[in-house]
């Protein structure tokens, strides 16, 4: 798979579409998640690339990174209600983290595409896991599939 961003790939990530499972034990593991705050990158049809520091769940021993898509999704209809309403509720794809000093640079200045591009750690994989009555099991989605 082609490497979007100039940094070394990091994290695996889900984006949990489940309102009712909020994942305080990895799917993928069963451990104990934790919680931890870092700049994710999304780019939202048709042409906005945006960094969103955004707590999300995370399991250190999977690498994984859990964010929730009904937040998520308030959270950009937020962001865009003032500055471009016709683009909420379009297709978007979070697109890998930048670090955090990128991010506050960016919260100081406007950063360029191509700076942001520079920054850009990708995700190493994009999982999706299906609920069953007993526990979680992987699907068959893979990074860039929708």
């Amino acid at each position: 798979m082609k490497q979007f961003g100039e940094q070394s790939p990091r994290f695996n990530f889900f984006l949990n579409p489940y309102q009712d499972h909020r994942f305080t034990r990895c799917p993928k593991c069963g451990s104990k998640t934790r919680l931890r705050k870092l700049p994710l990158v999304v780019h939202v049809d048709p042409n906005h690339l945006i960094s969103i520091n955004r707590t999300c769940r995370y399991c250190p021993g999977c690498e994984l990174l859990i964010a929730h898509q009904d937040v998520f999704e308030h959270l950009l209809a937020e962001m865009f209600y003032k500055h471009a309403p016709e683009v909420i509720g379009n297709d978007y794809l979070v697109i890998g983290t930048i670090d955090r000093s990128v991010w506050k640079k960016g919260t100081m200045t406007h950063l360029t595409v191509q700076e942001l591009i520079t920054q850009l750690h990708d995700f190493k994989q994009v999982l999706s896991f299906e609920p069953l009555d007993y526990g979680w099991i992987k699907g068959d989605k893979q990074q860039g599939e929708a």
